[in-house]
Parts: C-alpha cells; structure tokens; sequence
C-alpha cells in the first residue's frame, strides 16, 4: 500500500450539487468523498498537464525564460524542459544534415 501524505480541503458546494453527487454516489455505489478526490484528481493532472505543455513551447520559441519557469514551477521541471529543448535541437539538427545527404544523392 502506497503511504501517501494529506491535507485536508474544505469547499463550499451548492446544494444542487451536492444532491447530484449523492445521486451519482448512489448509482454507483461508492463513496461521495472518494468519487470526488478521484475526479478532481484527474481534472487538475490533466490541467496541470496542459499547462506545463504551453509553458514548455513558451520557454522552446524563446518567449520565457528558465529562471522564470524555475520560479513558477520549481528547478526539477525548469531543468527537464531545458533537457527537452536541447534534445529537439539535437534531432532537428540531425534531420537536417540527413535530409542534405538525401538531396545529394
């Protein structure tokens, strides 16, 4: 079993969605609680996802740069989207010497 630490986080919910989830809670028979945190789980990977894609084609044309995203997000992904950029450059370049050996032959 995977000890994960937690914290508590109160929300406020209208009452018609609160119904709603009992509803789902209900026809699904699983926890309220439970069906949440699994839902806002996914709901804030994939947004923390789709963010950290822009903020990493902002920092490869140049438009940001790696202090910044160091400060927004931490060194650990500043230094992964550095390794990215330069990995891309290498191979952009790579595929530029081999399509010039192409178009000699």
């Amino acid at each position: 079993m995977i000890d994960m630490e937690t914290e508590q986080f109160n929300i406020r919910m209208p009452k018609d969605l609160v119904q709603d989830l009992d509803i789902i809670s209900k026809l699904l028979k699983v926890n309220k609680s439970e069906w949440v945190k699994t839902k806002l789980a996914e709901e804030v990977h994939e947004e923390k996802n789709k963010l950290l894609m822009e903020l990493s084609t902002l920092y490869a044309n140049g438009m940001i740069s790696k202090e910044k995203i160091e400060k927004m997000v931490g060194k650990d992904i500043a230094d992964e989207m550095e390794f990215i950029k330069k990995k891309a450059i290498e191979s952009a370049k790579k595929g530029i010497e081999i399509g010039r050996k192409f178009r000699k032959k």
